[in-house]
């Protein structure tokens, strides 16, 4: 129904099994509908794919949608996509396997090791409010797009077909967006090296090395895998870094407990006797450690992206949707809800440990300010080592979006017919859907080729570059915080959302608010980050 598709503003959901597509447009779809269809479309709803009152007018020649189901589960649209995830041979994992690749995603990056700083700048009970507050609107973010993903119908979905289908025009914020946030997630991977590995090193008995020697090091071992094409060997690190980021917290609670032995915070600062314990005090020397920070809101400002960093993990939330069982808007919660919920105790746990044991005192890097024993330097080398394995699976997806964007803006490699900017015959023959002239396979192979390498090289260059010059992680994680994480979490999925449901109802207006406040974060983090 090629006619009906262009015609109708959306389609609720898609039938494989039947091979015909059923429409449930909330206003004013009008459609031509070619012969047959209206035949399908009763028995689709004397089968139960769609209930009473769905189509409210249904005549051979037009039809007449009314919105059924709400913004929750529609029959149709469940039943649907299902069948389309069985076409593409998906749909077979239990939810806990979705929720552990949300984990995943959002434990398995640095952001962790930036939180503790902003809790600093926060105190510690508007910290905890902040973190409740940005990981639930992150999470509403998640919903917004699974319940877009459902009604698109579309199997296997990801962010771009979704936005695709419900918001053509905006495609092109999802690869500028993915562009930003896994090239400075790359970068600040880079900078966790430089900041771990010379004062591990340095313990293990390689002395005299300095931080950009350790940085270039670490970057021609990633750099180099960055630039293959497939870089599925390297998919077991993600499970790796979730270990981690575990023992770090649990690392972090031995300090903060003063375990004994080695897992003494204030080894360097004076001592108290107390009952006949010699004990050191906690903040290590005499740092502030108060419940709500109220003498520099600048600094409280600028530290609100790193909590949107930390709880970014958006762009998997459609691998869970094609992966998962029985796809529904309550399963799918389910695995949101579960897996934020571990994330954001881990993240509670880590911050407040560094918080109270340093204070505000604390180091952006919260594990660079703890004292130089075995268990913290391990930890300090395993971090730079995973850091750098999983430098190139950041550097892959930016290229990709790189890339995509070149050819949205000149044309695909090796068309001659778009790539003069001056003439619009190409892109005019591509909007009216005729195929430009056909370019030789070995053209196209040179300039696909040609491209690659430079934007490997530009991306490439440009991380190293701000590594070795910038040696604040918290910078770093603010400015991707503010960028392409606020576009991933707040800005698109509203967008996504509205398009898909234009119909009125309060999740709607509660996604324009999603949108509205990611568009207030951006500006605002951004300019402050640098005043």
């Amino acid at each position: 129904l090629a006619q009906a598709f262009q015609c109708c503003s959306l389609l609720s959901s898609v039938n494989y099994k039947s091979g015909h597509r059923l429409l449930s447009e909330p206003d004013r779809c009008s459609c031509v509908m070619p012969a047959g269809a209206t035949e399908s479309l009763v028995a689709a709803r004397q089968e139960g794919a769609l209930e009473e009152g769905c189509l409210t007018r249904v005549s051979p020649g037009r039809c007449l949608g009314t919105y059924c189901g709400g913004a929750g589960d529609d029959v149709a649209q469940v039943r649907a996509f299902e069948d389309a995830k069985k076409q593409a041979n998906l749909g077979f994992a239990p939810r806990a396997v979705g929720a552990l690749v949300l984990g995943n995603t959002l434990l398995g990056g640095s952001g962790m090791l930036g939180i503790p700083h902003a809790f600093s700048v926060a105190g510690w009970m508007l910290g905890f409010a902040l973190l409740l507050l940005f990981g639930f609107a992150s999470a509403f973010g998640c919903h917004l797009l699974q319940c877009s993903a459902r009604k698109i119908g579309t199997a296997p979905c990801s962010f771009y077909t979704v936005a695709k289908a419900a918001a053509p025009r905006w495609t092109w914020l999802i690869d500028g967006a993915v562009m930003v946030k896994c090239f400075g997630v790359a970068t600040s991977y880079m900078i966790i090296v430089g900041d771990l590995a010379p004062h591990a090193l340095h313990f293990f008995g390689l002395r005299h090395l300095q931080r950009w020697e350790v940085i270039t090091a670490g970057f021609a071992i990633g750099g180099t895998l960055a630039c293959f094409k497939n870089l599925s060997a390297l998919r077991y690190t993600a499970a790796c870094a979730v270990l981690i980021v575990l023992w770090t917290v649990v690392l972090l609670g031995l300090f903060f407990v003063d375990a004994g032995g080695a897992f003494d915070a204030c080894q360097h600062q004076p001592q108290e006797h107390t009952n006949s314990n010699i004990v050191a005090p906690m903040p290590c020397n005499g740092a502030a450690f108060q419940q709500i920070v109220t003498h520099n809101p600048l600094a409280l400002m600028k530290g609100i992206p790193v909590f949107v960093f930390a709880f970014t993990c958006h762009q998997n939330i459609f691998t869970v949707c094609n992966e998962v069982r029985q796809a529904t808007r309550r399963r799918i919660d389910i695995v949101i809800f579960g897996a934020y919920l571990v994330s954001g105790l881990f993240f509670g746990l880590a911050a407040f440990f560094g918080y109270a044991t340093y204070g505000d005192k604390v180091q952006s890097d919260v594990l660079k300010g703890y004292p130089s024993v075995p268990a913290v330097e391990l930890t300090r080398l395993l971090y730079s080592l995973l850091a750098v394995f999983s430098y190139p699976m950041q550097i892959h997806p930016s290229r990709t979006s790189a890339l995509a964007l070149w050819t949205l803006c000149r044309g695909p490699p090796g068309d001659q017919s778009t790539s003069n900017p001056g003439d619009g015959n190409g892109i005019d023959a591509l909007a009216e859907g005729i195929a430009p002239p056909a370019a030789s396979d070995d053209r196209v192979a040179r300039a696909s080729s040609r491209r690659f390498t430079l934007v490997s090289c530009v991306l490439l260059a440009l991380s190293y570059t701000i590594a070795i010059t910038v040696d604040d992680l918290g910078l770093i994680l603010g400015v991707v915080g503010a960028t392409g994480s606020t576009m991933v979490s707040y800005i698109l999925p509203g967008i996504v959302y509205i398009r898909a449901f234009p119909e009125a109802h309060s999740k709607r207006y509660l996604a324009w608010g999603q949108f509205f406040l990611g568009c207030v974060i951006m500006p605002t983090s951004l300019v402050l980050l640098f005043l």
